[in-house]
Formats: structure tokens, sequence, C-alpha cells
């Protein structure tokens, strides 16, 4: 499952690259894998791994490495699916209890509890849909749920739920506008 996860990361940072013209090479590949946009996912998973495996002490250690050397925390117990993508990562804080696959989460992004939260209750903690993207220094907070495809603008402060495919922006964040769901392609 790990390895799948990684694999499944490292596929949507090459996808991402290829869309802007970027050609990948084996040195390219070798480098990314210790990119600072790649390296803190591959803590946040190795944590997480640990976590549902019962290793005492080794969530924790992860953990600390990414706050140390990226200035990003996310706690092992946020269920993140494949393909996520750290443009940048620092003072990034994720405490989400689940992010669906292919999201995107830029710089200052807090995912979290409205009040104090020591024990991590679900109820409390944001829950993100398939392709959500965050916008430098966004807030998501408390027990809400976004749908998939949102898009929350920078800097703004997500208070409540948010359905599929919505622009939100402002503080308090509101519904701007609604993102058109891609068109399905015909069976050839």
């Amino acid at each position: 499952m790990l390895t799948e996860l990684l694999c499944a990361d490292l596929q949507r940072q090459y996808d991402l690259e290829e869309r802007i013209g970027e050609r990948a090479s084996v040195g390219k590949v070798v480098l990314r894998l210790l990119h600072p946009r790649f390296l803190p996912l591959v803590l946040c998973r190795l944590s997480r791994a640990c976590l549902l495996a019962r290793i005492p002490i080794l969530p924790r250690l992860f953990t600390y490495a990414n706050i140390l050397l990226f200035g990003i925390e996310v706690t092992p117990r946020c269920d993140i699916g494949p393909g996520l993508f750290f443009p940048h990562t620092s003072g990034t804080v994720i405490g989400a209890w689940r992010i669906g696959s292919n999201a995107t989460i830029y710089q200052n992004v807090t995912l979290g509890a409205k009040n104090l939260d020591m024990h991590f209750d679900v109820a409390m903690r944001p829950e993100l849909g398939e392709g959500v993207t965050l916008g430098a220094g966004c807030k998501v907070l408390g027990g809400i749920k976004l749908g998939n495809s949102v898009i929350v603008g920078a800097n703004s402060v997500v208070l409540e739920s948010a359905e599929a495919h919505a622009v939100l922006i402002g503080v308090p964040a509101r519904t701007h506008r609604r993102v058109a769901e891609p068109a399905l392609e015909a069976d050839s």
C-alpha cells in the first residue's frame, strides 16, 4: 500500500510537470525523489504507515523530521489519498481527518479543528474530496466537508462545507462560482 501511494504521488508530480513542458530524464526522476515537493510526502506516508502498523515512536519521529526539515506538520492520523501534490510546503499544517486523491495543497495552508482538540476528534476535523486545490495561506477549519474538485482561493478562511466544483474565496469564504464539471469522453 505504501509503495502504491508513493508511486501514485510520484506519477502525479510527473504528469503535472509534463503538462507544463518539463521532460523527464533518469537524473530528474532521481532528483525528484529528494525534492522538497516530494520528500515531505514520503515522510507523511511513512508516518501514516507506521501508525497503521502500530509501530511506536516512528510516526512521531517522521512527523518531527517533516517539521524540522520542511516546515510542514501533517498528522499521521490523516488518511491521504494517492496523488497528493505540494508545490511548496513551508508553514503548512494538516490536521484533517481525510484528504481525497489528487489534492494540491500550497504553502501556509492550515487544515484543522476550530477549537483546541488534543485528542483528534474526527467530528471536529475537515474532510476533503477528490481533486481539491487549496491556495496559499488558506484555512479550512472545523468538522466540514469540501466536495470533489473544490478550489479554495489564497488566504481564504473556510468555515462551512462546500459542494463539489465550488470556488471559495474570502474571509469567511463564500462560493464565488462553480467550476464546470469535466465532460465525459465518449466511448470510441
